[in-house]
């Protein structure tokens, strides 16, 4: 027994290590504990329209009826770190939410559906058009560190939460900017409107609504380009969908919900109709043609601009250049004005 303890005096003692979290407490001894840093708000301003609408309604949803939500709580969450971990078991929870979850889902409720494109001629609906930075700015979540980095934890655990609701579509990729794999794309979902009261007839009332006031106000191609560009952001940062088919099949569902038939024979019409004066004004220049070359470059411009090869938006970009360039040459002297078009084009 004597030698026993003579062994154990002999061993190194270990020296103590305080931990991250009792430093912090021996600092902040004798003053109140912070709860949190940031309380989640919606800070930015709403469109008029559509958005205006679902924000009225999202305002007064109560998370603890939800019964979506109680089903969740009652299964447990799944963190999206552990989303592919085969050990991880979710952990049953309390069914009522807390005050801050609930006041996180719905600031970021309220700042998707501020933010969401609710053009029914896009490919893909419901797309929010801000990147996640931005969203958790508008959110008032958004912090930054003495070395610059970004830090927007309640963000992400909110976006998750409504991930797992099926209120949200979120497409991840790795960020070139940062090298964080991170959401780039959020879609909304057919289930994030109708799980705050608000019908299907409703939904595509207020898409027929819209898009008559957009082409009332002429602002149906402006909306268009910007969905273009939007398309050739994401493709020059690396962050493309055409090859995930599962994901493009989900967003033609939520289209094919969400657009009435209405709007569909609407849009068919008006399509055959253009077909229609488009082979008009084809056999027109066909029969008018004449030797002496009259017309000549604005033919050419005709076919190029109408081609697979010439975008909608590389179009509007060559007019804007050459109508800023030679303000009223249009008036003037027409031909010109195309040969130009077709010299920035290069297809003369």
């Amino acid at each position: 027994m004597t030698s026993q303890v003579t062994n154990l005096r002999a061993m190194p003692v270990s020296q103590y290590r305080p931990s991250r979290r009792g430093e912090a407490n021996r600092l902040r001894k004798g003053q109140s504990k912070t709860h949190r840093n940031y309380q989640p708000a919606f800070t930015g301003s709403t469109p008029r329209g559509m958005a205006a609408k679902v924000v009225a309604r999202l305002n007064s949803h109560d998370w603890n009826r939800n019964p979506e939500l109680a089903a969740l709580r009652r299964r447990g969450y799944t963190p999206w770190s552990r989303l592919f971990d085969n050990a991880f078991k979710p952990q049953p929870m309390r069914v009522s939410t807390r005050q801050e979850s609930r006041e996180a889902l719905t600031a970021l409720s309220l700042t998707l559906a501020a933010n969401c494109d609710y053009n029914p001629d896009s490919d893909y609906m419901f797309e929010v058009m801000l990147p996640v930075e931005e969203l958790a700015r508008r959110m008032g979540v958004l912090h930054q560190y003495e070395n610059g980095r970004l830090a927007y934890d309640v963000l992400l655990h909110a976006l998750r939460v409504q991930e797992e609701l099926d209120y949200l579509i979120i497409h991840r990729a790795r960020d070139t900017d940062s090298g964080q794999f991170k959401p780039m794309r959020i879609f909304l979902t057919e289930k994030f409107f109708t799980s705050r009261g608000i019908t299907v007839d409703e939904i595509r009332q207020w898409l027929h609504k819209f898009r008559q006031w957009a082409i009332a106000q002429g602002l149906a191609e402006s909306l268009s380009l910007r969905n273009e560009r939007h398309m050739l952001k994401m493709a020059r940062m690396g962050i493309d969908i055409e090859r995930h088919h599962s994901l493009k099949n989900r967003l033609r569902q939520i289209k094919r919900w969400v657009v009435s038939p209405e709007l569909r024979e609407e849009k068919r019409r008006v399509t055959e109709d253009l077909g229609a004066q488009i082979d008009t004004l084809d056999k027109k220049i066909r029969s008018a043609g004449k030797a002496d070359g009259r017309d000549r470059h604005w033919k050419a411009w005709v076919r190029w601009s109408t081609s697979p090869e010439a975008p909608l938006h590389r179009v509007r970009e060559l007019e804007r250049s050459v109508e800023q360039d030679h303000p009223g040459l249009k008036l003037r002297d027409k031909e010109k004005y195309y040969r130009l078009l077709l010299e920035k084009a290069g297809a003369h």
